[in-house]
C-alpha cells in the first residue's frame, strides 16, 4: 500500500525546490518530513528543546555554511555526478534541500569548497579537478574556480578558473577596507579581483600552521580548508590539519587570528579547537570546521566527522556551539547531557530532512539520485516507472542511477521487470565491489556469486528485488508479488572502510523498468 503523504510529496516537491526564501511550511514540506520519519531516519531536533548530531548522517563532508539574514545555507564536497545539493535552514539544525548545483555537473572531483555572499551576489568558491578538459596536461590536474547566483537555489554560473593560484580548499575573506583575498591550503593566499572571479597578484605563503605534537597518532600535516570570518576587529582562520582519511585520531581543527586579512598570523594557545583524542570516543577524524555567527548572537561551528567504527557511512556533518574565551579565542561547547544533547539554536523549523524513496511520479529524476551525466539519455523517469536503456556489463558499467543511505542498517526494496537480454538489478556498490541482486531472463541471480540462481522462474521477467544491510551483514529476498518473500541462501559482508551507495542498474542491451523504490532504516 503507497503512503498518501508520498503521493503529496512528489507532486509538490518540485514547487519547493525552486524557491529558497522566503520560507514558508506547505503541504510538500509536512509531506516530507512525514516521509523522512516514516523511513526512520535519523533525525538531529529532539523536539524537547535539544538536538543530537549528526546533523546530516550519510556522506555529507566538508561542509560549508553561510548565513543571510534571517536564512542559512550549506553545501558540500562533490560526492556526486550530478552536483552537489543545496541545503536550507531557519534554525541550523533542522535543513531541507533547495537544489542541485547543475553547472558543476559531472565536471569532476570537488574538494572542500567555500560559500560566500558578497554584494547581493552568492560566490561558491571551489577546488575541481577536471576530467573533462582538451588537453592531456589539464587532464586530472586541480584548479581553484567560482561560480556565482543570484539565488542559493540557482541556476550558478559555469566556473570560471581564479587563475594564478594552485592548492585545494580555497577560502574567501574581505578586509576592512573592501579588498578580496582568496585563500588555499598550506597557509597561502593571493589578492583578488573587484569581482572576485580572478586573483589580480602573485600568491605569498603567510601562515604555517600549527606544529603537531610529535607523540601524535596522525597521517600528516596537511593544513588545508581555510575558513576565514571577522568578530571584535579580529580576522579568525579555521583550518584542517592532520590528514582526512588517517588514524581515527589524526584530523582536527585548529584556528588562527589576525588584525589583518593577510597576516601576521597568531594560533590558539589552546590549541588545538577541536579533535578526536581517542578512538573510543563517538566520532572520528573531526574536522574541517566552518564557524558562524547565528541571527540571535550565538556562535556555531559545522564540521565533519565518522561515526566510530563507521568508516563505510562516510564523513557526515556535525554542529557544535561555541563560545568564546576572556581574551577572545573561540571553545567549544558542552553537551547539555551524557549522551551528547546540545541545546538548540533559537529559530524556524523548516522540517528536517530529505526523502529517500521513490515512486517515480516525476518527470524529473528526484534529488535524492545522483546519476553520471553520459547516461542522460538513458534515463527516464515519470509516470510511476524508472526505465533505464541498459548499457556496460555489470552494476560497474551499466547504466545506473545511486543514492546515499543515512542509516547504519536499512533496507531497500524494488520491483524490477527487463526485457531478454538485461541484466537489471539492486546493489550496494563501493571501490572494494559490489553486492546485490539482479533479474535476468527469468532468474534472480546472486551479483557476488551468480550462480546458483534461485529456485523460482520468473517467466515475465518480472520480480520484487530487496536487500537488508544489517551492520555489515547483508542478506538478499525475492518476490513474485512483493507480499510473499523468500531469502535468497547466500548473504554478503560489506567493507567496513569505504563509503557505500545504494544503485539501481540495467546492463546488455535493451531496457529494464523500475518500479515502487522503498527506502527505510531499521
Amino acid at each position: 500500500m503507497k503512503n498518501p503523504l508520498y503521493l503529496v510529496l512528489i507532486v509538490f516537491l518540485p514547487a519547493m525546490l525552486a524557491h529558497s526564501a522566503p520560507f514558508a511550511r506547505d503541504e510538500a514540506d509536512a509531506a516530507r518530513v512525514a516521509q523522512v520519519k516514516l523511513e526512520n531516519q535519523p533525525i538531529p531536533d529532539q523536539e524537547n528543546g535539544v538536538f543530537l548530531n549528526p546533523i546530516l548522517p550519510g556522506h555529507y563532508h566538508d561542509p560549508t555554511v553561510l548565513r543571510v539574514g534571517e536564512d542559512y545555507y550549506m553545501t558540500h564536497c562533490e560526492h556526486d555526478n550530478r552536483g552537489p545539493i543545496m541545503w536550507h535552514s531557519r534554525d541550523l539544525i533542522n535543513w531541507r534541500p533547495i537544489g542541485r548545483i547543475e553547472s558543476l555537473a559531472g565536471l569532476g572531483d570537488i574538494w572542500a569548497t567555500d560559500l560566500i555572499y558578497h554584494n547581493d551576489k552568492y560566490y561558491l568558491y571551489l577546488p575541481l579537478r577536471m576530467r573533462r578538459r582538451t588537453t592531456p596536461e589539464q587532464h586530472l590536474s586541480f584548479s581553484n574556480y567560482v561560480i556565482t547566483a543570484d539565488d542559493p537555489a540557482g541556476p550558478w554560473s559555469d566556473p570560471v578558473d581564479l587563475g594564478n593560484i594552485r592548492g585545494i580548499d580555497p577560502g574567501h575573506v574581505v578586509s576592512p577596507e573592501g579588498d578580496r583575498y582568496v585563500y588555499v591550503n598550506k597557509g597561502v593566499v593571493s589578492p583578488l579581483s573587484e569581482d572576485g572571479l580572478s586573483t589580480i597578484g602573485p600568491p605569498e605563503k603567510v601562515y604555517d600552521g600549527w606544529p603537531i605534537p610529535e607523540d601524535w597518532v596522525v597521517e600528516c600535516d596537511c593544513l588545508e580548508s581555510p575558513k576565514l570570518f571577522w568578530r571584535d576587529g579580529w580576522c579568525y582562520m579555521v583550518s584542517a590539519i592532520g590528514g582526512t582519511a588517517g588514524p581515527s585520531t589524526s584530523h582536527m581543527a585548529i584556528v588562527a587570528r589576525s588584525r589583518s586579512a593577510v597576516g601576521p598570523w597568531e594560533n590558539d594557545p589552546d590549541s588545538p579547537l577541536l579533535r578526536t583524542w581517542s578512538r573510543d570516543e563517538p566520532w572520528w577524524s573531526q574536522g574541517h570546521g566552518t564557524i558562524i555567527e547565528a541571527k540571535d548572537g550565538t556562535w556555531w561551528m559545522f564540521y565533519h566527522g565518522i561515526a566510530n567504527g563507521r568508516r563505510s557511512a562516510g564523513r557526515s556533518t556535525l554542529a557544535v556551539p561555541i563560545e568564546w574565551s576572556d581574551d577572545g579565542w573561540p571553545v567549544v561547547g558542552k553537551p547539555v547531557d551524557d549522551d551528547g544533547n546540545y541545546l538548540m539554536p533559537k529559530g524556524e523549523n523548516v522540517g528536517h530532512g530529505m526523502p529517500l524513496s521513490d515512486d517515480f511520479s516525476s518527470d524529473t529524476l528526484a534529488i535524492q539520485w545522483d546519476y553520471d551525466p553520459d547516461f542522460e539519455g538513458r534515463i527516464k523517469s515519470g509516470g510511476g516507472s524508472l526505465e533505464l536503456e541498459a548499457s556496460g556489463s555489470g552494476p560497474r558499467t551499466a547504466t545506473r542511477i545511486a543514492q546515499l543511505p543515512v542509516n547504519n542498517s536499512y533496507e531497500v526494496t524494488v520491483k524490477v521487470e527487463a526485457e531478454s537480454g538485461v541484466t537489471a538489478g539492486m546493489s550496494l556498490l563501493s571501490s572494494h565491489g559490489t553486492v546485490g541482486i539482479e533479474l535476468k531472463d527469468g532468474k534472480v541471480i546472486h551479483t557476488r556469486r551468480g550462480n546458483p540462481a534461485v529456485p523460482d522462474s520468473f517467466p515475465e521477467n518480472a520480480a520484487w528485488l530487496r536487500i537488508r544491510n544489517v551492520d555489515h551483514d547483508v542478506t538478499f529476498y525475492y518476490s513474485k508479488d512483493g507480499a510473499n518473500w523468500s531469502k535468497h541462501e547466500w548473504g554478503a559482508a560489506l567493507s567496513t572502510e569505504t563509503v557505500q551507495r545504494i544503485v539501481l542498474y540495467a546492463a546488455g542491451e535493451g531496457e529494464a523498468t523500475f518500479k515502487d523504490y522503498q527506502y527505510k532504516g531499521l
